[in-house]
């Protein structure tokens, strides 16, 4: 058994936004299953506003069921954003300025040109005996040791609430928590297969190799799953997590976009790189989200030459030369279609390679024989095209999400195996 099992992990979510339903939690369901995954129990996970006498109650009542408190929401500039001083009041401890992250907060306002205002200093006045976690000007978390017991308040925003429990909440808790073993953890983003799926393909594995567990969570469009286990010594840890590594790639081959943290775009660009090749992308439904994305990774420049958002008919045929003929006879959904574009933005920019995207987002367009969701995507090189149709479920937003990730994770499967253009 886990040297972590039985560790209780209470959850609270602060927010107005989160109660009355104008925001989704993303934080809570992240957590639990990332912390499930390592062996820690999350009995509890509570949803409150901002009301500083219920967030007062609400800390104090978890820290008496459970080992550790985490906390998210409620730290920002802003008048509501009270977590703070209720955290002070909860447990009696004045508020006291923490000079570092001031100065951080005065040099980037320096740096934006931004005026200095006392507000924009509010989230440097901490609890007393507060640890800053990861300090940046924007957004930062702290821990609050009570009664021997660790509680940590993490950001809301999702990406900065992530950035700190990975980096910091975690290791601390392996490390607090761990019975003196050495812990190791692999992380695997998984496009293509549902959850369920994911689950039979590798759940048998726990009961092959002792102390390993498995945890599954959405990351949208992906799915991702945590392997990690505890030995003695750090070299059996990593030798057994190399062998159960074996088997989950194994089992999962293709659908395995990356590891450890890594985005897809990440991954692609390292890619592109390795192989010293460029990319071109045409864009019709998906509106520029995929060289927003490929963009987003510093050093893109090096491998990405442009993206073309080709919305309409007369675009096409434009700036892709798509043959009138063919929009007239086949439509701007179509394979043919995909294939010019994704041919025409290749030869047009002078890449190794030429990416197209055309479809429907809905949530209207749809006819009976492409109904919304109905999706063709084209990839050329020099030694063909290859082009394929797909039909993506959701929102209009999630289409396009689904378009874009699809097309990137074609680009990565041709870098890992140029035959991926005549296959079926």
């Amino acid at each position: 058994m886990s040297a972590r099992m039985g560790i209780k992990i209470e959850i609270i979510s602060i927010g107005n936004e989160l109660i009355n339903g104008r925001v989704s939690d993303q934080n809570a369901g992240y957590a639990a299953a990332r912390l499930h995954s390592l062996g820690f129990e999350v009995p509890r996970i509570i949803f409150i506003g901002d009301q500083e006498r219920i967030i007062r109650f609400t800390l104090k009542e978890a820290l008496k069921r459970s080992d550790v408190v985490l906390v998210s929401g409620g730290l920002g500039y802003t008048l509501d954003d009270i977590t703070v001083e209720a955290a002070a009041k909860a447990f009696g401890r004045p508020l006291v300025l923490n000079r570092e992250l001031q100065g951080q907060i005065r040099s980037y306002l320096t740096k934006q040109n931004i005026p200095r205002e006392a507000l924009f200093e509010k989230i440097a006045w901490l609890p007393q005996g507060s640890e800053l976690l990861h300090p940046r000007p924007k957004a930062c978390g702290f821990r609050l040791d009570e009664k021997g017991k660790p509680l940590f308040f993490l950001p809301g925003i999702p990406a900065e609430m992530r950035r700190i429990l990975n980096r910091q909440v975690i290791p601390y808790l392996l490390h607090g928590y761990s019975g003196q073993k050495v812990i190791r953890q692999r992380v695997y983003h998984i496009f293509g297969l549902m959850e369920p799926e994911i689950n039979a393909r590798v759940r048998d594995l726990e009961t092959k190799f002792d102390s390993l567990r498995l945890g599954f969570y959405p990351d949208f469009p992906e799915n991702q799953l945590t392997v990690s286990l505890s030995a003695e010594k750090t070299r059996e840890a990593e030798r057994r997590l190399d062998a159960v590594e074996q088997m989950v790639e194994k089992r999962l081959s293709d659908y395995i976009t990356s590891k450890d943290g890594q985005t897809l775009e990440e991954v692609v660009g390292d890619g592109l790189l390795q192989k010293k090749l460029t990319l071109s992308v045409a864009e019709s439904c998906t509106g520029g989200l995929i060289g927003h994305r490929i963009t987003a990774v510093p050093g893109s420049s090096d491998y990405f030459e442009r993206s073309l958002v080709v919305y309409s008919n007369k675009a096409k045929k434009e700036l892709l030369a798509v043959p009138p003929a063919v929009l007239s006879r086949h439509g701007a959904v179509s394979q043919k279609t995909a294939h010019f574009m994704a041919e025409g933005v290749r030869k047009k920019s002078h890449t190794d390679l030429g990416l197209a995207v055309t479809g429907i987002a809905g949530p209207g367009g749809g006819t009976p024989e492409k109904p919304v969701g109905t999706v063709w995507i084209g990839l050329s090189s020099s030694r063909g095209c290859k082009t394929g149709n797909f039909h993506f479920h959701g929102s209009r937003t999630q289409i396009k999400v689904l378009s874009a990730h699809t097309a990137l994770n074609w680009v990565r499967k041709y870098l890992l195996d140029d035959t991926f253009l005549f296959s079926r």
